[in-house]
């Protein structure tokens, strides 16, 4: 997976487990890279506006902020035409 791929993945992974918190070892089992490539990704999509927040601690992971986004669009495909 490519790392653009990655980043619509995981705002999607994060979307559908909002509002728990995600960490970023779990994260990176799933899309099978390191830790730190999570965080660098995490941190990118951060930058770009991406209502993500992370909490430190035993208990804390990443999650997004479902208040700030819009849900998915649906459409079908004669509307999409």
């Amino acid at each position: 997976m490519n790392r653009t791929d990655r980043l619509y993945a995981l705002v999607e992974e994060l979307r559908s487990r909002a509002p728990r918190m995600v960490r970023a070892a779990e994260l990176a089992a799933r899309f099978e890279v390191s830790t730190r490539t999570i965080e660098r990704d995490l941190l990118a999509l951060q930058e770009a506006g991406v209502p993500i927040w992370a909490q430190p601690g035993p208990r804390g992971g990443y999650s997004l902020n479902v208040e700030e986004t819009l849900p998915p669009l649906n459409f079908t495909p004669a509307e999409a035409a």
